[in-house]
């Protein structure tokens, strides 16, 4: 008994004396878990911080929790797994304390150290679960805040929008500050020459005085030598006055001289104004002048002298407007000759321009000139028949059939020119391989659809083909099913390829047609104005007296009537562009994305690229009239996109896709149009670089509209 009550203390002592000890750990292990839940809670919190910082990095900083979060798990499965052994251990210690009853003494001790383990055993599968649970919602957090930084970044691209347009405010409001400084420096530089006029007006004012006061002086209270004249002072008087004049002439001119130089180097609205008077001018000069010419010569022969009157105030109004355009026509060909005179020197699509204005544009004014020289005399002999000589001035009418003669030789010889460089344009045009025969496709649909179509089945011919080689010998069924899906393919690239030659050969069709129609307005020009030159030949026999009769009206009329064909077309046409503009937007849409939309793809192109709304049939006939306006989206502008679309290079979005020989074939067809490397002073491989380059988009653009025109 006293043995077995020996044995039962001392496991009771040693349990009382390891219970004070087992709190302390579940209260240190607890302090641990609750420092490591802070810690993931504040690496959370960082990563949502940053995550709004730096959008890019966010990507990362998830994937690092996730892995966290993984590893996390794992963990707590690993700790489970060895709770579940620590429980096997406690049932191994209920064994033990079975036996125990067998042999009280010496397993006393050990079912006291068993469960003793199995206690900590337990408490450590629990602090391990609560560890894992915590990094799990760890990873909640940091997904939550991964899930914010995905949302910042569309915040963070509206503010730049925002900082974008004020930039561009900042940007205009510096240009009106500029512009703003410059007037005040003219008006500064005005009131320093008004400041100088006015001294030397009180220099004037004070010599006279003195001159004056001289003369007043006592015949007695004067010198001898006083009292002779001075020849040296009038002489003073009159330099001083003839300076003043210079330089209130200075200053005159001065102004005029900053006049033309802001009419010549800014966009003013003289185009404008010229485009408005061009229709009253046409019919002044096409029907009215023919008209009164025939009039006024059988006017003078019945001898009706109010005919002959009223004749002369119809031919003195024609001119006047005949004079105000022509005279906008100097203003606009000397503007354009200067800005071709800056950028003559340049490469690229930008530089041709210039540099083919340098070569037309000064005859240009001159012709313009001749023009105005030739209003202003017929104006002046019709204001002198208004005053009453009905018979006019011959010498003036000599002078406006001398000047109609020269500007009309102007006119034919550059048609002449043209002329010829067309038909020989044509005839490279035609001599060009237009590829397969097949339909185009018009405008059913875009041509970045075929290039994308072209690029799937592209892509999907490769993996087709890659799919074959993997497969090897080793399933003939497979082998043979993906060799028929690759044949398939293939004949899906042949057809589009066959749709992309066709529409080469669209364009280089609508070339020729350009052409033609340019050929046809420089023939009746040419025409018009070689009969002109035989009616200006006539005039100015009929105003020496040499001849007499309606011939040189006659002549007049039918170069009139050439000339007016001519315009009555470019009119037409022009009008019919706007219409079509307006009621049909979507006929000549851009086919492919626009250099602004080059980073744009699916359903956002799509509305960028989408037409604006068709307008009604009134609207549509008011676009027809307004003369000034410009269509920016035609049929010539859709032309041209699509031909760079297939000329482009692979870094060019609207030419990612196109096969090398449409390629090919569409550079050739730029040469042929004078858009090749000699045009624009560039090497072949520096003007492909340039056909390649993204960012010269709109400029090659423009360039291949430019010469598509017919003008």
């Amino acid at each position: 008994m006293n043995g077995r009550g020996r044995s039962n203390s001392a496991p009771a002592d040693l349990t009382s004396l390891a219970e004070p000890r087992q709190p302390s750990r579940e209260s240190q292990e607890t302090s641990e878990e609750r420092h490591r839940a802070a810690a993931y809670r504040q690496v959370a919190a960082d990563a949502a911080a940053e995550g709004g910082r730096r959008p890019g990095v966010l990507e990362e900083r998830r994937r690092r929790v996730g892995a966290v979060a993984m590893d996390a798990a794992a963990e707590g499965r690993r700790r489970e797994e060895e709770a579940g052994e620590r429980g096997r251990v406690a049932a191994v210690a209920a064994d033990a304390a079975a036996e125990g009853g067998r042999r009280p003494g010496v397993l006393e001790e050990r079912r006291r150290r068993v469960g003793a383990v199995a206690m900590d055993a337990a408490a450590e599968g629990r602090r391990r679960e609560e560890e894992a649970g915590e990094r799990g919602r760890v990873a909640a957090v940091a997904a939550d805040a991964a899930a914010e930084g995905r949302r910042r970044p569309g915040m963070l691209e509206e503010r730049r929008r925002r900082v974008g347009a004020v930039a561009a405010d900042a940007a205009a409001e510096g240009h009106r500050r500029q512009e703003a400084a410059a007037e005040q420096r003219r008006q500064d530089e005005e009131a320093a020459a008004e400041e100088q006029r006015r001294l030397e007006a009180q220099e004037a004012a004070a010599a006279a005085a003195t001159a004056a006061a001289q003369d007043r002086l006592e015949p007695d209270q004067v010198e001898p030598d006083q009292l002779q004249p001075d020849p040296g002072q009038p002489e003073v008087r009159r330099r001083r006055r003839g300076l003043r004049r210079l330089a209130d002439a200075g200053g005159q001119l001065r102004r005029v001289a900053g006049k033309m130089r802001q009419l010549l180097t800014t966009s003013s609205k003289t185009d404008k104004a010229k485009k408005i008077l061009d229709p009253p001018d046409t019919v002044a000069n096409r029907i009215n002048a023919p008209t009164e010419g025939g009039v006024r010569t059988q006017a003078q022969a019945t001898g009706d002298t109010g005919q002959v009157e009223a004749t002369a105030i119809v031919a003195q109004v024609d001119t006047g407007i005949n004079a105000v355009t022509d005279v906008l026509g100097v203003v606009n060909d000397a503007r354009a000759l200067n800005t071709a005179r800056k950028g003559r020197k340049g490469v690229g699509p930008e530089s041709h321009k210039p540099r083919k204005d340098m070569n037309g544009k000064p005859l240009g004014v001159v012709q313009n000139v001749g023009m105005v020289a030739g209003d202003a005399t017929g104006m002046a002999n019709a204001a002198v028949r208004n005053a009453g000589h009905l018979g006019g001035v011959s010498a003036l009418g000599e002078a406006t059939g001398v000047f109609s003669v020269f500007y009309s030789t102007v006119i034919a010889a550059r048609d002449s020119t043209v002329l010829w460089k067309t038909y020989n344009k044509n005839r490279a045009l035609k001599g060009l391989v237009q590829g397969p025969s097949g339909e185009a496709s018009g405008n059913e649909g875009q041509l970045q659809d075929v290039h994308d179509r072209l690029g799937e089945v592209q892509r999907r011919t490769a993996g087709a083909g890659a799919a074959r080689e993997q497969e090897g010998g080793e399933s003939d069924v497979v082998a043979a099913e993906v060799g028929t899906a690759a044949a398939e393919l293939g004949a899906g690239v042949l057809e589009v390829n066959q749709l992309l030659h066709a529409e080469l050969a669209q364009i280089i069709q609508y070339a020729r047609h350009k052409q033609h129609t340019k050929m046809g307005k420089r023939i009746a020009s040419l025409g018009g104005n070689t009969v002109r030159t035989a009616g200006g030949g006539l005039a100015i026999a009929a105003a020496a007296g040499a001849i007499a009769g309606p011939a040189a009206p006659a002549v007049a009329g039918a170069a009139a009537a050439l000339l007016l064909s001519g315009a009555l077309y470019k009119g037409a046409r022009a009008g019919s562009n706007r219409y079509v503009a307006a009621r049909h937007p979507d006929r000549w849409a851009r086919p492919t994305p626009a250099q602004a939309e080059a980073g744009t793809d699916g359903p956002e192109a799509a509305a960028s690229a989408s037409a604006p709304e068709p307008a009604e049939r009134r609207d549509a006939l008011k676009e027809f009239f307004k003369v000034t306006k410009s269509v920016q989206q035609g049929e010539r502008h859709h032309m041209a996109q699509k031909l760079y679309a297939l000329a482009a290079g692979p870094d060019v979005p609207a030419s990612r896709n196109a096969p090398d020989g449409v390629r090919e074939s569409a550079r050739a067809l730029l040469g042929v149009l004078k858009a090749g490397p000699s045009q624009h002073r560039k090497t072949p491989d520096e003007w492909a670089a340039s056909l390649n380059d993204p960012a010269q988009q709109g400029a090659w653009e423009k360039e291949i509209a430019n010469q598509l025109s017919s003008a």
